[in-house]
């Protein structure tokens, strides 16, 4: 399976206006990719991981958004870096 490597995202504010949600990613060679398609790709054994700083983290999918109930959505469980996090990489 391919392992998808992301280093910057798109992001749209939510309908309400209280935050913004990772609309979708860019992957090292400039691809987009909506966060519906990174879960299905999830879901079919691909892996997708952030890189930032010389650091990665994981993209995991999740049920919804942690501030409202957009789904599917996508986090990621940074390490020593923020900049690895998913909702911290610069925009696409």
């Amino acid at each position: 399976m391919a392992t998808f490597i992301v280093t910057k995202i798109h992001k749209k504010t939510a309908a309400d206006g209280s935050h913004e949600h990772v609309d979708g990613v860019c992957t090292v060679d400039n691809m987009h990719y909506t966060r519906k398609q990174v879960v299905d790709s999830i879901g079919a054994g691909h892996a997708w991981v952030t890189a930032a700083d010389g650091l990665t983290a994981t993209i995991t999918p999740v049920l919804c958004c942690p501030k409202c109930s957009l789904s599917p959505y996508l986090k990621t469980k940074p390490d020593s870096s923020l900049k690895d996090n998913l909702e911290n990489l610069d925009p696409c």
